[in-house]
């Protein structure tokens, strides 16, 4: 992914085609969407299954290989048209995060079948930790393949694609090699007459969860300036194009970091502690954005030091798995986990528009990057009364529904 980064490089090179800032945001939202909202689904088709390999395998068979045609389509810009490029582009990219998002359900459960919740902190510590060493090494290659010495546009984003693709099919291999004990699970696929209504029955009978989902709802503001921070870095401040690779390397540094804290306090206090720290740094990250110019001047230096908005971004982006997934995945009952962690993240799904909301605010004030910056961390911060004395379920006798 840091050849392919969300926030990174797929950003610069929409801006670089000329994207205006709603699609960005857009895409965005529809990255997220396109991840969180097919997990419902997945959760009741998933329902009856004792082994969840399958659809994690046949996902990511389908969808990975998108990347090698999006990278197809990047190097034909200057031959077709930028509108149909955009046009083309955005549905495909989409489609990759639907197909991995029905596979990451599966994923979870399996996951959670396989490694119990006091050791889930070290698996996400040390599985961070090495991604985030690898990555912070392709950052370099990104930035090499931006610079002026590059390859040029449009094939220096080409092979990025590419590389990325070929790191998904190195890693669909990786899948293939699991090996499944089977779980608990429904008799059944229960219709949706009746998943639909246990759905509901899960939200109203479980309070914890529902303090959870709302508090998560509002932590999902963050994703209002998600997608331009790094728009910000360049149509703003006017800094290269290749930074984005910089920037890469340097938020590596805040995931590998933030993988050794959040697991050390996954396993040392808990996932509701995680989730409290998970807040506050996520608040900081559009504060940064907000500050480091302010402080620094020099176009060089800045250049740089922009590049802590990436780390601090990065680092909250890292806390997610051991603070709010980990509190999820230790609420839910094995019976129910798919459905649970379904309707979390179908829910997150639709506060995913947060993001096109973003872009079009940016679009209303006239690029107000700042206003952006102070409304998303104003609205993250709300999240954080809801978190305080909410139930631990590793140290709480929680009996779910």
């Amino acid at each position: 992914m840091a050849f392919i980064g969300p926030t990174t490089v797929i950003p610069g090179l929409l801006s670089v085609l000329g994207a205006s800032s709603a699609v960005i945001g857009l895409i965005t939202t529809l990255q997220r969407a396109g991840w969180l909202l097919p997990q419902l689904f997945a959760a009741r088709a998933l329902a009856a299954k004792p082994h969840k390999k399958p659809a994690i395998v046949w996902a990511a068979a389908l969808s990975r290989p998108l990347f090698f045609v999006l990278a197809g389509l990047t190097a034909a810009a200057g031959r077709w048209p930028v509108a149909l490029l955009i046009a083309l582009f955005v549905p495909i990219y989409t489609a990759f995060w639907v197909g991995d998002g029905f596979g990451s359900l599966a994923w979870f459960d399996l996951l959670s079948k396989a490694i119990p919740p006091r050791r889930r902190g070290r698996l996400f510590s040390v599985g961070q930790t090495t991604s985030g060493i690898l990555s912070f090494l392709a950052g370099f290659a990104v930035e090499g393949i931006l610079s002026e010495h590059g390859l040029g546009f449009p094939y220096n984003y080409a092979s990025l694609l590419l590389l990325g693709f070929g790191m998904l099919m190195i890693s669909l291999g990786g899948i293939m090699m699991l090996r499944e004990a089977p779980g608990i699970s429904e008799k059944a696929v229960p219709q949706w007459r009746d998943f639909l209504p246990q759905l509901g029955n899960i939200l109203k009978s479980d309070t914890t969860f529902r303090r959870y989902i709302v508090a998560r709802q509002l932590y999902n503001l963050s994703l209002l300036a998600m997608p331009f921070y790094m728009t910000y870095a360049l149509d703003i401040l006017h800094l290269p194009d290749q930074v984005a690779g910089r920037y890469t390397s340097i938020g590596v540094g805040g995931s590998v970091l933030a993988a050794v804290f959040f697991g050390w306090l996954n396993e040392r206090h808990g996932a509701r502690r995680a989730m409290q720290a998970s807040t506050l740094l996520t608040i900081g990250v559009p504060l940064t954005a907000i500050m480091i110019p302010q402080w620094i001047r020099d176009p060089g230096w800045l250049a740089w030091g922009y590049g802590i908005v990436f780390f601090v971004l990065n680092a909250a982006n890292n806390s997610l798995l051991p603070a709010w997934t980990a509190f999820l995945l230790e609420l839910a009952p094995e019976a129910k986990r798919p459905a649970y962690v379904g309707l979390t993240n179908t829910i997150n799904g639709v506060t995913t528009l947060f993001s096109t909301l973003g872009g079009l605010l940016l679009q209303w004030t006239g690029n107000n990057y700042g206003l952006l910056f102070l409304v998303t961390a104003a609205g993250t911060a709300l999240a954080w009364p809801l978190l305080i004395g909410l139930p631990d379920p590793r140290h709480t006798a929680i009996r779910n529904p």
